[in-house]
């Protein structure tokens, strides 16, 4: 039944109708959480691929210029690839930065709801090995960091979106400079100084897709045949293995560690 029809409320509507406030409200919330999943994981799935093919400098500086030359021209996946990204970069932060808590004192409610769940943890009797058993700090704090990173990987990685974007499709007005990333322009640009913000881009992007992927599996596929536990391991590994990755990519762009694997 979608609706009662009675003389004091001819017109009234149940509360799980499809016409219902309630039901409009859980449908626009779906399509959110679908907008920021798949915006997310598209985002993830990049950011995986590419700083694997960043780390192609610990073999050789000639690797790094083959590969950007086989994505920029002989395969011209860069040009289009990049504008793509940066459009689902931005709707990605409107879609999931909805869910940010606005106000300072929003946020500081936060923090201590988590320290107030973890201290009412230890006076719990629970088994330990139950996969339903309760874990609030541990998804409050990932949500936390996640929302912090996500602001410092907005500012930096539009910073670094722009310069790519100058980077592929022109020749950045230097006379003479070859238009596309090139192995001499990218050690250039990390040794001139900018060796401090990509340390920061990588490390807080790192952070942010891990939790992210590992939010999702959780969201979507936890305590079904996928379980948490097996999540929180993909999020351990993925945050140390690319963390310790990009780390090494960045020294090897500043000079020290290039070609280390030749």
């Amino acid at each position: 039944m979608t609706g009662v029809d009675t003389e004091l409320y001819p017109k009234a509507e149940t509360r799980h109708g499809k016409t219902s406030s309630a039901f409009k409200n859980a449908r626009k919330t779906l399509r959110d959480e679908r907008i920021s999943g798949a915006s997310g994981a598209f985002l993830a799935l990049f950011i995986l691929g590419h700083l694997v093919l960043e780390s192609s400098i610990l073999v050789s500086a000639e690797l790094y210029g083959f590969v950007a030359n086989f994505l920029e021209h002989t395969i011209p996946l860069a040009q289009p690839l990049i504008v793509v990204v940066t459009i689902v970069f931005f709707i990605h932060f409107i879609w999931a930065g909805r869910k940010i808590p606005a106000k300072l004192h929003e946020r500081k409610k936060m923090l201590e709801l988590g320290e107030l769940l973890k201290n009412s943890n230890k006076g719990w009797q629970q088994d330990s090995k139950s996969d339903i058993r309760l874990r609030p700090h541990f998804e409050t704090s990932l949500w936390i960091i996640q929302v912090r990173t996500g602001m410092i990987v907005l500012a930096t990685g539009t910073f670094h979106l722009f310069l790519v974007l100058w980077n592929i499709f022109t020749d950045m007005g230097v006379l003479g400079q070859e238009v596309g990333l090139t192995v001499e322009v990218a050690t250039s640009r990390v040794e001139s100084g900018l060796w401090i913000l990509y340390a920061i881009l990588m490390v807080t992007v790192v952070a942010h897709m891990a939790i992210g992927i590992y939010r999702l599996l959780v969201k979507w596929f936890a305590d079904t045949w996928f379980v948490r536990n097996y999540a929180k391991a993909v999020f351990y590994f993925l945050f140390w293995f690319y963390t310790i990755l990009g780390t090494a990519t960045v020294i090897a762009m500043a000079g020290p560690l290039e070609g280390i694997l030749s």
